[in-house]
């Protein structure tokens, strides 16, 4: 009988993580990258489920998009409002929420929309070629990228630390977005 490593929790034979705490089973066998099927037809690849280094890449992408839509919607608005200065723009009151807002809308639908319609990806997801997909493999639904969205202002708490610590503790490597949603983040194939 073997026991996990990190927890002391009993694993069966075959067991990959932990059923317990998640953990991966120091020696167990990798899980093959095809399996010949019947009159030689190749079953698929495991998905190779992405940790935080690959995610973070993509985040920045994603985040220099994002600040360039601030900083334009910032301009526009101190324009049209008088808040342009030598030294760059200054906004107060109504004008400084309206351009956090929209900013924070624009944010959420870039990262929504794209996910549910672009094959999982956004632009950062693309460039660095992961994608989320639901954790049967199937592309992900549209409600699934606001539940798993909608909750990355939790998982982006502290820098993104609680999402990392999720993720890092996760066999799937799911942060809550993603545990609650159903999906995980994949290397695109």
């Amino acid at each position: 009988m073997a026991f996990c490593n990190q927890c002391g929790a009993t694993l069966q034979e075959g067991d990959r993580f932990c059923p317990a705490c998640g953990a991966p089973v120091k020696g167990a066998p990798a899980a093959p990258a095809a399996v010949p099927g019947p009159a030689g037809a190749q079953q698929p690849a495991a998905p190779q489920y992405q940790s935080v280094g690959i995610r973070f890449g993509s985040q920045i992408i994603d985040g220099i998009i994002i600040l360039a839509f601030y900083m334009l919607m910032g301009y526009w608005v101190a324009s049209t409002y008088g808040g342009l200065k030598p030294e760059g723009w200054e906004l107060k009151g109504g004008p400084a929420i309206l351009v956090v807002s929209v900013s924070f809308i624009f944010a959420m639908a870039y990262f929504i929309l794209l996910e549910a319609f672009w094959n999982g990806q956004t632009l950062g997801k693309k460039l660095t070629g992961i994608r989320v997909v639901q954790t049967d493999g199937q592309p992900i639904t549209l409600a699934q990228a606001v539940i798993r969205n909608v909750l990355r202002v939790v998982d982006g708490l502290v820098f993104y630390l609680v999402g990392a610590i999720l993720v890092w503790r996760s066999p799937l490597r799911q942060r809550l977005g993603d545990r609650v949603a159903d999906t995980v983040v994949v290397k695109k194939r």
